[in-house]
């Protein structure tokens, strides 16, 4: 990638983080007729969650507008969502309350036991591996190139659960919100973390400014200083 296409990226990315802020709200405070008729979005594969007898881990990437995407897709599907808790308690009752317009139910990371009893139970469960979560439960794999330490969190859930392993990719098409839903394991085959992080980063790469690239993805592996002299 050359100068002028890295400041291309920039000023994309810039301007889909700006939107993210009315996404998140469009997606926690609109109603599903308001966003049915002025928000246009299409879904591909939806039978692969909807017409499964097992639990399917809903593997996502952090675009800007996931917050759009869980709501998308939610009104289409029964979800379950995991994510990280918010160190400020207040800020996580906020966050949780407004997802909840678009799963049934949260739990955090660390309710591990509360995931895979619904994975066990056939649910839809939404999981993202693309953040940096340290070295405890982790393996150094490659991402963009990059050393970076990946938790195996997917691959423990896939041998406990027998769940199937779907990947939720997403970006915007001519002002439609694109969702298309890939199988990448089923029948007891384990998707390995390499595998999952391999499809994450192809997606990525064709739409790199959708992407939250702002998040501290390489500190485990490359230091939180190189964040210091990036700035």
């Amino acid at each position: 990638m050359n100068k002028q296409e890295l400041k291309g990226l920039f000023k994309k990315n810039l301007e889909s983080a700006a939107l993210s802020i009315f996404d998140m709200g469009i997606a926690w405070f609109w109603s599903d007729a308001r966003i049915k008729n002025e928000l246009p979005s299409k879904i591909t594969n939806l039978e692969l969650i909807k017409n499964s007898s097992q639990g399917n881990l809903i593997i996502f990437k952090h675009s800007l507008h996931l917050e759009l995407d869980a709501r998308i897709l939610g009104m289409q599907a029964e979800l379950y969502g995991v994510g990280r808790e918010h160190n400020s308690p207040y800020m996580h009752k906020i966050i949780d309350s407004g997802r909840k317009r678009a799963v049934k139910d949260t739990a955090t990371k660390k309710e591990t036991l509360r995931f895979i009893k619904w994975l066990k139970k056939g649910k839809n469960v939404l999981y993202a591996i693309d953040q940096d979560y340290g070295i405890k439960h982790s393996k150094k794999i490659n991402f963009f190139g990059i050393p970076t330490y990946t938790i195996t969190t997917a691959e423990r859930l896939q041998e406990i659960t027998n769940c199937n392993v779907v990947f939720l990719d997403s970006w915007f098409e001519e002002g439609v919100l694109r969702i298309n839903l890939e199988e990448i394991s089923k029948n007891n085959v384990i998707a390995s973390t390499e595998m999952i992080s391999q499809r994450i980063e192809s997606s990525i790469r064709r739409n790199p400014g959708e992407y939250l690239w702002h998040h501290k993805r390489f500190k485990s592996s490359l230091g939180k200083e190189f964040y210091k002299d990036a700035r």
